[in-house]
């Protein structure tokens, strides 16, 4: 018998769960062992640099890619005729940050950028040549093939990154790293991929209207997203500097990038899912509501964990001079929190073609968080910044059920809310015991009380998770139970 969706969606969420878990872990020993021979300042040129190629690449493939999977049939010619279309927006992206990285050193006051644009930017029409194929793979619900990719291109990564910056290439070093990586990726993307979809020579454009105008949206969406979750760190390389900016970017990875992974585990692996039951409402609806309490069941623990236990962490892994990214990295926390509930609906709203909702919210967005970000600067420099996004997604959690989640699912809200609120009891209890733990032991050794505060959270979030959502337990449980313990018979 063939797999149900919900156990296809357990199968592909452990695969993308493991290779969510070992890019985090890599990207943390990555940075953390940057640090150790590189200043903030460098680092922080990096940041702006990838924050430079991730903006360029929010065009790439015209938005385009993810109707694939929206639309269940589509001819090989469009297929061809879009994968095209896709290698020639990765060169005139390309083309385009090159030309202009004088202009962009000189509006950052990074003279070095001239140098790092053209080698970095040749990542974006790399990434173009695989892009269609990873589309394949998502579309098949293949995550095992993704996961192996991401793997191995977070590993080389790494890899070359550390020793290069051991040899002292500083941010070249990087640089360097971040492309080798991607070029191992793409390669591995079109091994796997050419089972499921080879390019031909035959064209076509009919149908490519309602792929043109899915992408018109799809791009405004990915650019206003990018600007309003990255407009702070722009904003502290321009008001503050580099070095500000490499403090809080080692805050930011350690707490958004847990987040951004989890997240993207439920995203990626629920968009086919959701996009094969899209006219059932109902169902969809069901779908919605228990994998929004299940990313914030697994986001609460995580994200406040990281908050608790910062002031023992990062002494442990950083030098004096990371220091003050402790107090940053616990605001981001609470901010991360608030903002990874209405991250699931992404998958939701391409699931039903609704790119325009995306797009129009983080269109009015952004008219919005770059002044309220832009006071906190004035107010209380990077200690601002981060308090004013808490500030601002906590009042916009009512307005995005109505104008977001409502529109897709229908109502009642109250349904949406309570999913919510009692997905964050169990962590909230959890952190409360681990806060407790961190009180009492002052006087213990660092690495035995990050272990006792460590341990201590997920024995207790387990009991938590077990005594207040014992269905969902339960259903999670005869999942591993089926998967790993079934008798063949």
């Amino acid at each position: 018998m063939a797999q149900s969706l919900k156990e296809k969606a357990f199968d592909n969420m452990q695969w993308t769960g493991i290779s969510s878990g070992y890019v985090s872990v890599m990207q943390l020993v990555q940075f953390t062992v940057l640090a150790l021979f590189l200043s903030p300042e460098q680092i922080g040129t990096m940041t702006l640099l990838l924050l430079l190629i991730w903006l360029s690449q929010s065009f790439s493939d015209g938005g385009m890619s993810p109707a694939i999977i929206h639309h269940t049939n589509v001819s090989k010619g469009l297929l061809n005729t879009l994968y095209v279309l896709n290698l020639l927006f990765g060169l005139v992206l390309t083309f385009i940050v090159t030309l202009f990285r004088e202009p962009l050193a000189w509006l950052f006051e990074q003279p070095g950028l001239i140098d790092y644009i053209p080698v970095a930017a040749t990542v974006i029409i790399i990434n173009a040549i695989g892009t269609q194929f990873r589309i394949f793979l998502n579309k098949e619900l293949r995550f095992d093939l993704v996961a192996r990719h991401e793997m191995s291109s977070i590993t080389l990564t790494t890899i070359v990154s550390v020793t290069l910056a051991w040899l002292g290439y500083g941010v070249w070093s990087m640089v360097i790293g971040y492309v080798a990586g991607n070029i191992l990726s793409t390669i591995i993307l079109i091994y796997y991929g050419l089972r499921f979809w080879k390019p031909g020579f035959s064209f076509e454009t009919k149908g490519l209207g309602e792929f043109v105008k899915f992408g018109q949206y799809q791009i405004g969406e990915r650019v206003m997203i990018f600007l309003n979750s990255r407009i702070d760190q722009i904003l502290v390389a321009t008001l503050i500097g580099t070095q500000a900016l490499g403090i809080y970017t080692i805050a930011h990875n350690f707490v958004v990038g847990p987040t951004i992974r989890v997240n993207q585990i439920i995203s990626t692996v629920m968009f086919p899912v959701f996009a094969r039951m899209q006219n059932d409402l109902e169902a969809l609806r069901k779908g919605y509501l228990k994998l929004l309490k299940v990313a914030t069941i697994i986001n609460t623990p995580i994200l406040l964990g990281i908050a608790i236990t910062a002031p023992v962490i990062v002494p442990m892994l950083y030098k004096p001079e990371w220091y003050d990214a402790i107090y940053i990295l616990q605001i981001l926390s609470i901010y991360a929190l608030i903002r990874s509930t209405g991250s699931p609906a992404g998958s939701l709203q391409l699931a039903r073609g609704r790119a325009d909702l995306g797009f129009k919210w983080n269109l009015g967005l952004i008219f919005v968080t770059a002044p309220v970000i832009y006071a906190g600067s004035l107010l209380g420099g990077l200690t601002g910044i981060a308090w004013s996004q808490i500030a601002l997604h906590t009042s916009l959690f009512v307005p995005y059920w109505f104008l977001m989640i409502k529109p897709l699912i229908g109502p009642p809200g109250k349904s949406y809310f309570f999913a919510i609120f009692d997905a964050l009891v169990p962590g909230i209890f959890m952190g409360a015991s681990v806060w407790f733990v961190w009180l009492v032991t002052p006087s213990v050794s660092p690495l035995l009380r990050l272990g006792l505060m460590i341990s201590s959270g997920v024995v207790l979030f387990v009991i938590f998770v077990y005594r207040s959502e014992r269905e969902l337990f339960d259903e999670v449980k005869e999942l591993v139970s089926n998967k790993y313990f079934r008798k063949n018979v």
